[in-house]
């Protein structure tokens, strides 16, 4: 039964909830994108390579008996673009949009261990953070994002890489309220500025968390010293799904006020072309930094925004009051 792996974690998940979600959403091979992804989860299916050896270092480098070469170059130009990575399967070196090991190890050292931990990434793309965490042998990294086409980049590399730990579920961050105090660490990283209600999320996060867990969560974000936020009028980086960027201080202030203690900084830093351009695994027409910003100014978006700098920051739950029982 889907979701089975969820049954030990009860009552902190509502599987019934959650199964018929899940249920309509795997409806997609009924639409339009069922079209394009169908015959993709076909050649997926028909995998019969498995992984000798998985290597996480900048690339996720899975290791095969190399007897699958045409079959897994197919699938994988099948799933052009690539956003996040890089992956190598083999020799295949699947050379992604942004170069995603920068931002990992910005933070690896400062997130702590992960060993034996429950793990929710939010909004996890292909799941290139997932892999990155199996260095810690968490005991179950449940990664949730709603668009088909990074379920299967995940499938795709799975399929092969077979971690049992590892599940990729067609969820949203609307899908929050149905866990509680569950996992140990959750990461929200690119995700809090796509959504209108940043607080809201944040307090859906804390609930989600076991008491005293921690949340890793990075965000673009703007200059200055005061705790204020852009909220661009219309587009910023050319996405309309952009609503509210802070400063640091703002972004802190948020975390304070929705429940969260020892918030700690992992990085700030600038995104530049080294960590985010167009390959040749995802072309042009696909677009990336560069055609976002000032031609004439790169310290500015196209619509005259501030650049993204990208903040990350740790922090953590507060103690959960201890319930007592007459």
């Amino acid at each position: 039964m889907e979701l089975s792996y969820l049954e030990k974690y009860q009552p902190h998940v509502d599987l019934e909830s959650l199964r018929k979600i899940l249920e309509e959403r795997n409806g997609w091979t009924g639409h339009k994108a069922g079209d394009k992804y169908s015959p993709i989860q076909e050649k997926i299916a028909k995998l019969n390579a498995k992984a000798t050896k998985v290597e996480v270092d900048d690339y996720v480098h899975v290791i095969t008996d190399n007897s699958e070469k045409e079959l897994i170059s197919e699938i994988a130009k099948d799933l052009i673009p690539w956003r996040k990575g890089p992956f190598k399967v083999d020799d295949l070196a699947i050379d992604s949009e942004w170069r995603s090991n920068l931002k990992w190890k910005r933070i690896e050292e400062a997130i702590g261990s992960l060993k034996d931990q429950v793990v929710l990434d939010i909004g996890c793309n292909n799941g290139y953070y997932m892999f990155q965490m199996l260095k810690d042998q968490p005991e179950l990294v449940l990664g949730i994002d709603p668009v088909i086409h990074n379920k299967f980049q995940f499938e795709f590399i799975n399929k092969i890489a077979d971690r049992e730990n590892l599940k990729f579920e067609l969820f949203g961050i609307e899908e929050l309220p149905y866990f509680r105090s569950m996992f140990d660490t959750i990461f929200s990283m690119g995700i809090i500025y796509h959504h209108r209600h940043p607080l809201e999320q944040l307090m859906e996060m804390r609930e989600a968390l076991k008491s005293e867990g921690h949340l890793i969560l990075e965000t673009i974000g703007i200059p200055g010293d005061e705790s204020i936020c852009l909220f661009p009028e219309d587009r910023y980086s050319k996405m309309r799904n952009v609503w509210f960027l802070p400063t640091l201080s703002c972004l802190k202030n948020w975390l304070n006020r929705t429940g969260f203690t020892n918030i700690e900084v992992l990085s700030e830093s600038l995104t530049t072309t080294e960590e985010q351009s167009t390959t040749p695994w995802c072309p042009p027409p696909f677009q990336s930094l560069e055609e976002f910003l000032d031609p004439n100014d790169s310290s500015k978006t196209v619509e005259g925004h501030p650049a993204p700098i990208r903040f990350c920051v740790k922090a953590q739950k507060k103690p959960s009051p201890i319930k007592r029982f007459e």
